[in-house]
């Protein structure tokens, strides 16, 4: 039993793709740099992305209904069946909110499967696409800043230079939103052969880096420099040991410009929020307080050992511990189990066609180990670092009627010199 073939595109269906795909990615990434209101941008993402994505899904699951019972699949179903059930102990439930939530990202994971089984090409231009729109963004948002105010000076630290131009200036939430674009370059990057696309890939991805660093979140240069060394175990590529030492010396710059700042922040704080979230979560160990969308906020006077009253771990773990105890993080870790798995004995880790799709992994993981929050809800910045990079992972797996792990390998879709697959 073997996969079904490639759905071949016309040339204009496969543009109108791309188009559907750049714009739907770049509102889940640069767009959130430049929107007043999430809520809004969630409500687009309905219409551009999640409404075209479910009927191309009804369609494809019409003719291979087998295939939505793979292994993977059944992994996040069982996340999210445990998620529903954990709404009847929940103190504020929100039965719409979450299953709402449960549906997109279920809608997304889906999609990237499907575009990466039959249009793998055309998902990974269209990445490409939205990850360079994401920089000229941010370039634009740091001529503004930078223009007004000195070098050293952390981006969106004032409002200087962009009053009345960038209305969302969270500095957590763009560390979060782009950091998947960031690292979508720097894979396509090392596929890439063609050179004028070498360069344009190489100039996007400095401006991404650039946009982390300049921010000065001791959390997103972490996640930029683990990023990279992941990408370079797996690939020992020269442009991305260039990069990370590129990134190395542009963080020392801060560092020893303004030494004090970094030492007297000392480590935020960040092992007492630990312990006591650890410590609040811990009174129902087993099946969690029940999914919300909030975490309640802890006072230094139910936890001595805080400073000041913090509003959520800051850890995507503790979180996921705090809403569905450890039977959520067992059950989480079958899924995330079962597709590390698939990707190492498919080799599909190890493929340089691959990496556009797998280079976000690590970095978004890192980041929400030090700022997670949320794990399930609908549309939200931190997206761009669990939920997008878990479906592009899934992308580069062929899905198989005979759900074997093996068979990956066997019925990958070939690869031109570029690194994309070829329907």
């Amino acid at each position: 039993m073997t996969t079904q073939p490639p759905i071949r595109l016309s040339g204009a269906a496969a543009h109108l793709m791309v188009a559907w795909l750049t714009l739907s990615f770049f509102l889940f990434s640069g767009a959130v740099l430049l929107t007043p209101s999430l809520g809004t941008l969630g409500h687009a993402l309905k219409a551009v992305f999640f409404l075209p994505a479910l009927i191309l899904l009804i369609r494809h699951y019409r003719r291979t209904p087998n295939n939505l019972f793979d292994d993977l699949n059944l992994a996040l179903l069982a996340f999210f069946i445990l998620g529903l059930v954990s709404l009847f102990w929940a103190a504020e439930p929100r039965w719409t909110r979450m299953t709402h939530a449960m549906l997109q990202i279920a809608v997304l994971f889906l999609t990237c499967r499907t575009l990466g089984q039959h249009h793998r090409p055309l998902l990974a231009r269209a990445l490409v696409l939205s990850a360079l729109l994401s920089a000229v963004v941010a370039g634009v948002i740091m001529v503004l800043f930078y223009r007004d105010n000195p070098p050293i000076l952390p981006l969106y630290e004032v409002r200087t230079g962009l009053e009345g131009l960038i209305p969302n200036t969270n500095q957590l939430i763009a560390t979060m939103t782009m950091m998947s674009p960031t690292f979508i370059l720097a894979g396509a990057l090392v596929a890439e052969q063609q050179v004028g696309r070498r360069i344009l890939l190489a100039l996007g991805l400095t401006v991404c880096a650039l946009f982390l660093i300049a921010l000065q979140r001791r959390t997103g240069l972490v996640a930029l420099l683990g990023g990279g060394v992941a990408l370079i175990l797996l690939t020992r590529s020269k442009r991305i040991i260039l990069a990370l030492v590129a990134i190395i010396i542009a963080t020392s710059y801060f560092i020893v410009t303004d030494a004090n700042h970094y030492i007297s922040r000392g480590d935020s704080e960040r092992i007492a929020v630990w312990l006591s979230y650890l410590e609040v979560a811990g009174h129902h160990p087993w099946f969690g307080h029940g999914l919300s969308d909030n975490i309640p906020t802890i006072t230094p006077e139910q936890s001595p050992i805080l400073p000041y009253a913090v509003f959520h771990p800051h850890n995507i773990l503790l979180s996921l511990f705090y809403y569905l105890g450890a039977a959520g993080l067992v059950v989480f870790a079958v899924f995330v189990i079962i597709l590390l798995r698939r990707l190492l004995v498919s080799r599909a880790a190890f493929e340089h066609k691959n990496l556009v799709f797998l280079a976000p992994l690590a970095p978004g993981l890192i980041t929400l180990m030090f700022d997670g929050e949320k794990v399930i809800t609908p549309f939200w910045p931190n997206w761009n670092c669990l939920w997008i990079p878990l479906a592009l992972a899934a992308a580069t797996l062929a899905r198989t009627a005979s759900n074997s792990p093996e068979s990956d390998a066997s019925h990958a879709a070939p690869c031109d010199e570029s690194g994309t697959a070829n329907d």
